[in-house]
């Protein structure tokens, strides 16, 4: 019996190495794979399909073509003809399929049969050949017209469709969707990608943490944010997107609102109070490296989103609550350069130009669904605007600029409503965390304004000028236009949420504050010239409010990194102070003791970069003070004689050189913003090591430390 032929038909036709494949690789090539098939469909005659065709000149070829136009076939597919004809399978008229073969190899559950010969017609006259037909030459094909019936038609329609559903379900079963769906953003790869969701996915926390975190950010922290995202409608849509499951697919998900759930999971984390961090599972160890992992999560989400092309408030609402956890972790400059990002993108959103709508005077109570959603829109966009202005006003003191100019926008600070309800607020008694923030923007105008008065005046006197009449804009701010629920004149009701309590404390100390960032400036001039010895006043009085104020910290309260830099400005004017003072007298004894308290106030912080760096910042000012203190009271020597003493003391005694005061009106290179302090900084160099991150930037230390307590918040 003969051996079966391994080589598919159409290499066998065309006398070529077939690799025996189903289908074989060189049908792939040409794009036949549908055609690939092993059965000779009239059954092989190595007569006819292994005749090698003859040459023949072009008057042989036109004769042919005339001659090949009457050839028929007989029923069981042979040829009548002279020279036989190659038998050809049938080639339906359909376009080619995408993905009909991957990689050379032909789809699961997919086959092509073969098509029976045509037959020979009921008058039994031979069947011309068409392009359906079984039996095609080279020469003639192409030449016959197609059977374009109606029949014909729907037929080879059934047989698309059919091929084409097992196409698909094929694909369906291989694959799923995952983030190789989607376009590469801000350059990274297909893989690199899902690499990426794969590791962001295991960094998840399980539903019940998740949802406790996310409750603790809007109970305890979202006050001190302004309340830029709503936390009812956040909380709603964190539920929906676990879609009754444990898991929460992120692929799922708008990455920019990943992004936002990642920075509220990593403010929470290092903000939290380590007794609360306790009861979600997580030890004091984790809380560091969580929030860094966290903060670092919601990076690569962004990238994932293309937030810098696709514009959204969920980034700026991201990249906005870093500001309450880099910091703490020691990545400050990293939250400044995505800080300028989302001004960029505020403003592609028209955030700044959230003027007053005509629907704004309808109370919400009496809006229809569509109307209070869009309320909340806009009421949600001007608290992101405010946050964005009053981050970069409140900087402006430290940095000597700052970029949004009130006259380039036209938006209006946000109203007053319960964030449950909606319903508005209309007195300034009732915590609401828009009264703080907008306050907050109101202090760091001015604080722009103080800046520009400070550049604008053209000498030492005219700029001490502008310090004390700002000095008396800060005092009326804090009496007269801070809300009546945060004054500690106000009594405190205890139906208020729990923030309330921290919010009083934490505004009293940030009074204090805006005083010193005020008369910083000639702070190292009050202790030589007694022109300005009200500044050196001012900044020790608030350096001590500052101290009784954060002495004691509440259960569950979070911790702001802008509090403790409000206590580490203080140990430092009092530090200074009391390198000022000879002797130890009780001046000196009230400043030594006023710098072990703000030592020992960081040191509820152990988790915090900026508490630490603060810590060892004020420990190594002690020891120079203890140094120099003990270096000019040496001990009495032993061997000294009283007639050397005796002669000492009727030598003459040449009189100290008192500095005259500096010249009236002399123009100082920006005197304002280079501190002059009357300390030998060298002595101070081994505390320059210390990291960028932290918000030094190892120039002069007083003066880069107030910087550091430059708060965007408060």
């Amino acid at each position: 019996m003969p051996k079966q032929r391994q080589t598919c038909t159409r290499c066998s036709m065309r006398r070529q190495k077939c690799d025996r494949k189903n289908p074989c690789s060189r049908c792939v090539q040409n794009k036949e794979a549908h055609l690939c098939t092993m059965e000779w469909s009239s059954g092989y005659n190595a007569a006819v399909h292994r005749k090698y065709p003859r040459k023949s000149s072009p008057t042989t070829a036109r004769s042919s073509v005339g001659t090949s136009e009457g050839r028929t076939s007989s029923q069981d597919g042979s040829v009548s003809s002279q020279g036989g004809v190659q038998p050809w399978p049938t080639m339906p008229f359909r376009p080619q399929l995408p993905g009909d073969q991957v990689g050379g190899q032909q789809p699961l559950g997919i086959s092509y049969p073969a098509v029976p010969p045509p037959a020979d017609n009921v008058n039994g006259q031979p069947v011309l050949y068409s392009t359906t037909s079984t039996n095609v030459d080279f020469i003639t094909y192409g030449r016959e017209y197609a059977d374009v019936s109606m029949g014909n038609i729907l037929k080879d329609k059934e047989a698309y469709d059919h091929n084409q559903a097992l196409m698909e379900r094929s694909l369906d079963n291989d694959s799923s969707k995952t983030c190789l769906n989607e376009p590469a953003s801000d350059g990274l790869s297909p893989t690199a990608q899902s690499v990426e969701v794969h590791h962001l996915q295991s960094l998840l926390p399980t539903k019940e943490q998740v949802l406790s975190i996310v409750d603790y950010h809007g109970r305890c922290m979202a006050w001190w944010i302004g309340g830029f995202y709503h936390r009812p409608s956040f909380q709603k849509t964190l539920e929906a997107a676990y879609e009754g499951t444990q898991d929460l697919n992120l692929r799922k998900h708008d990455w920019r609102w990943s992004a936002l759930l990642f920075s509220i999971l990593a403010a929470s984390m290092i903000g939290s109070d380590e007794a609360v961090s306790n009861s979600w599972g997580f030890s004091e160890a984790d809380k560091l490296t969580l929030s860094r992992q966290w903060g670092s999560c919601m990076i690569s989400c962004l990238h994932l989103g293309d937030y810098a092309s696709n514009h959204h408030i969920y980034s700026i609402q991201a990249i906005l609550n870093m500001h309450t956890s880099e910091h703490l972790v020691g990545s400050t400059k990293k939250w400044a350069a995505y800080q300028a990002a989302a001004t960029v993108i505020a403003r592609g959103l028209g955030l700044h130009k959230l003027a007053q709508h005509p629907e704004d005077h309808i109370s919400p109570l009496e809006m229809q669904e569509g109307q209070k959603e869009a309320l909340l829109q806009r009421e949600i966009g001007r608290r992101v605007w405010s946050a964005l202005t009053s981050q970069d006003w409140l900087c402006s003191t430290s940095q000597g600029m700052y970029y949004l100019q009130k006259r380039h926008y036209t938006s209006i600070l946000p109203r007053h409503f319960d964030e449950e309800t909606l319903a508005p607020i209309k007195d300034d008694n009732t915590p609401s965390c828009t009264l703080i923030s907008n306050f907050l923007n109101e202090v760091g105008y001015m604080l722009s304004r103080y800046l520009d008065d400070m550049l604008d005046a053209p000498d030492l006197s005219a700029k001490y000028n502008v310090v004390l009449r700002y000095d008396a804009v800060v005092r009326a701010l804090t009496t007269e236009k801070m809300p009546r629920f945060l004054r500690y004149t106000s009594p405190y009701n205890e139906a208020w949420p729990q923030w309330a309590l921290w919010a009083r404390r934490s505004y009293q100390a940030s009074a204090a504050h805006k005083v010193i960032m005020i008369h910083q400036s000639f702070l190292g001039k009050s202790f030589r010239d007694p022109r300005y010895t009200y500044s050196r006043w001012a900044c020790l009085t608030s350096s001590n409010t500052i101290i009784d104020a954060m002495e004691k910290r509440y259960p569950e309260e979070p911790q702001w990194w802008v509090e403790q830099a409000f206590v580490v400005t203080a140990g430092l004017c009092l530090g200074l102070d009391l390198f000022h003072r000879t002797g130890k007298g009780r001046e000196a004894t009230e400043d030594k003791e006023g710098v072990e308290r703000a030592i020992k106030i960081l040191q509820q912080w152990p988790t915090s970069s900026v508490a630490h760096h603060g810590i060892h910042l004020l420990s190594s000012l002690l020891q120079e003070h203890t140094k120099k203190v003990d270096g000019n009271d040496p001990e009495f020597p032993q061997n000294i004689a009283p007639q050397a003493i005796a002669e000492a003391a009727t030598a003459s005694t040449p009189m100290p050189q008192t500095d005259s005061p500096p010249a009236e009106n002399v123009a100082v290179e920006e005197p304002w913003v280079t501190t002059d302090f009357d300390v030998d900084m060298l002595s101070f160099e081994h505390l320059m090591g210390m990291p960028m991150d932290t918000g030094l930037d190892n120039n002069i230390f007083f003066e880069n430390m107030l910087g550091l307590s430059n708060p965007p918040y408060i």
